[in-house]
């Protein structure tokens, strides 16, 4: 019965309530957001790096699949009402929390890809600010942060296990398509779905877009043109984010057509985040 009080209590937060430290983790909380994600995202591959940042967005897009996989399948109820402070969680639920899997996932591989001490620093504190967070705003419970720390640390290991062996060597890029496609029809076959929680074939839709379509841009003007080119980009991202997802959500048409829609949407947006945006940007000499 301890173990259970231990794992499942979250009483102790309470205490720990000021209305700075609601604001200050309420906003940390974003961080593990779909919205912050994608423009975080499409930030560093504008900035720094197309190459890293595919890879990372790869890794997110398969640590978010596993996590909602999971989460549907044992359909772990969230803490009590009384201690909730975050109203953004909808109907999903709580083991394992996603946003702790997320933290590990996204900043432990780029501590590993860009291999600065300052930036494993601050990357490890980003990682226990957000899954602290969720305690704190009383969505998940020291069990739902624990397994999910623990899945993305299992799920980073091996990814970066597999770039040591050099895993990605084994297969042509054509057949790593065909590979990523089959995967994600027998994902959607097995998704454990039920009321109001099925798996989103637009998200499917954006990671196959993001993998297939990835540009080799790198905008090396000075940071006088640079900065400005970026910011002109993560904006029509996030426009054109949300225009794609209100068309999403309008969608009518049911059965297999519309998630193949829904699915074609999803590589759209990504057919614009990593190809046309980049091109637009080499017609005008900007890169």
């Amino acid at each position: 019965m301890e173990v259970v009080s231990f794992w499942n209590d979250l009483s102790w937060v309470l205490d720990l309530r000021t209305p700075f430290l609601n604001i200050f983790f309420d906003l940390v909380s974003l961080a593990g957001y779909p919205t912050f994600l994608i423009l975080f995202l499409s930030f560093g591959y504008f900035y720094w790096s197309p190459e890293k940042f595919s890879r990372i967005a790869m890794l997110l897009f398969i640590s978010g699949l596993i996590n909602g996989f999971l989460k549907d399948y044992f359909q772990d109820p969230r803490p009590e009402m009384e201690f909730m402070l975050d109203p953004r969680i909808g109907q999903s639920y709580g083991w394992p929390s996603g946003h702790a899997q997320i933290a590990v996932t996204l900043w432990g591989l780029i501590a590993i890809e860009f291999k600065k001490d300052w930036l494993t620093t601050f990357c490890i504190l980003m990682i226990g600010l957000v899954s602290f967070s969720r305690m704190y705003l009383g969505v998940h419970d020291i069990g739902d942060v624990f397994a999910g720390l623990l899945i993305g640390i299992i799920i980073l290991a091996l990814w970066y296990s597999a770039s040591i062996y050099k895993f990605n060597d084994l297969l042509s890029n054509k057949l790593w398509i065909v590979a990523i496609l089959f995967s994600q029809i027998i994902y959607y076959l097995s998704y454990p779905t039920h009321i109001d929680h099925e798996p989103s074939a637009w998200f499917l839709g954006v990671m196959f877009g993001w993998y297939v379509f990835a540009s080799d841009i790198e905008i090396n003007k000075s940071e006088l043109i640079k900065v400005p080119v970026v910011l002109i980009s993560t904006i029509l991202v996030f426009i054109t984010m949300i225009v794609i997802s209100n068309i999403n959500e309008a969608i009518t048409v049911q059965g297999i057509m519309g998630v193949l829609v829904s699915y074609f949407l999803g590589i759209t947006f990504s057919l614009t985040v990593t190809w046309l945006i980049p091109t637009i940007w080499t017609k005008l000499k900007l890169v």
